[in-house]
């Protein structure tokens, strides 16, 4: 019965795909509420299975396969016949990137939701700061001697030189407009490290006392393939 499944799926893979442009990256995942597991992909000729935790970033995942990134139950509803079922999540990976971040968004019996962000060298380097803002409030940020804004659904890359030199201790403070007036929700020191790249994801608070809640994570810049001498 497997043998006859695989071989379904050889013939139909190159129909159903043969069109959609391919995607060659490294993935990691982060799951910004509850984990995601126990679902699986399309990865070129074969299928994975999705890891994304709340800890921390996954360790890199080498992907080819379309630009539609999909999520379903099983691999065999990958082969079912037409309709296909609707996937769990589905989202378009950025092209031409070597490096994507894959925020899993999933809390109770709400659907899973999926955003995919270019995270290559190109877009954040190590000892910069990337803010997203999924909370319903304008937040206002010093981060070190950098002062700026995010709006709800914007991000923000923020960058100092001094940041990619020297291990260091930054002073971090938040704060948001309530009442029309401007309210401090957030204060503490972060340790900087060079090598790191951070990524800071900011949501609604659970209490009206902490209207905004932080989920902090980082990774290492990927390693460029060492160009062959001439």
């Amino acid at each position: 019965m497997k043998f006859i499944f695989f071989l379904f799926l050889a013939l139909l893979t190159p129909q159903a795909w043969s069109q959609e442009a391919t995607v060659q990256t490294e993935i990691v995942t982060i799951a910004l509420d509850e984990s995601v597991n126990e679902l699986y992909f399309y990865n070129g000729n074969d299928f994975s299975l999705l890891q994304a935790n709340p800890t921390g970033l996954g360790e890199p995942l080498r992907y080819r396969g379309p630009q539609r990134f999909i999520l379903r139950k099983s691999k065999e509803e990958f082969a079912a016949k037409p309709p296909l079922p609707a996937p769990v999540a589905a989202v378009d990976l950025p092209m031409n990137c070597e490096r994507v971040l894959l925020a899993c968004l999933k809390s109770g019996d709400a659907p899973v939701k999926l955003v995919a962000y270019d995270i290559g060298k190109a877009r954040i380097d190590a000892g910069d700061y990337r803010f997203f803002n999924f909370s319903h409030s304008t937040v206002s940020v010093i981060l070190g001697e950098r002062k700026f804004a995010i709006k709800p659904g914007q991000e923000s890359l923020i960058s100092d030189v001094s940041w990619k030199k020297e291990v260091s201790e930054l002073d971090i403070a938040m704060a948001i407009m309530k009442e029309n007036e401007m309210k401090a929700v957030y204060s503490a020191q972060w340790g900087n490290r060079p090598g790191r790249r951070n990524y800071i994801f900011l949501f609604d608070g659970p209490q009206d006392y902490k209207p905004i809640r932080i989920c902090r994570f980082f990774d290492v810049p990927p390693v460029e393939p060492e160009k062959p001498r001439p």
